[in-house]
């Protein structure tokens, strides 16, 4: 998730070799469905003005809207190491 504008997204997310879809969240309703808003200080807001960020997650949710699995990140520059990812879907989707 992304406070930035859809078309920042789209833009810019080659620049991180993104290739997963990201979401535009600017008012922040899915942010706070997952209870992920960072009400502290940012030092690298979105494109646009924002009241506040989500925090860096990764999570993994299933059909039903269940998060399966999240990691949390203290570092907005830092994502879950795909490695781990890739584990807690062997765990969780792999029969």
């Amino acid at each position: 998730m992304s406070v930035d504008l859809p078309e920042v997204i789209a833009d810019r997310r080659h620049l991180h070799g993104l290739t997963a879809t990201m979401l535009s969240d600017q008012q922040l309703a899915v942010t706070d469905l997952f209870g992920l808003r960072n009400q502290g200080f940012h030092s690298a807001p979105g494109t646009e003005e924002a009241a506040a960020l989500p925090v860096p997650a990764t999570l993994l949710v299933d059909r039903d809207g269940t998060v399966l699995w999240m990691d949390l990140s203290e570092n907005y520059q830092r994502r879950s190491d795909p490695s781990v990812v890739l584990a807690a879907m062997k765990t969780h989707f792999d029969p």
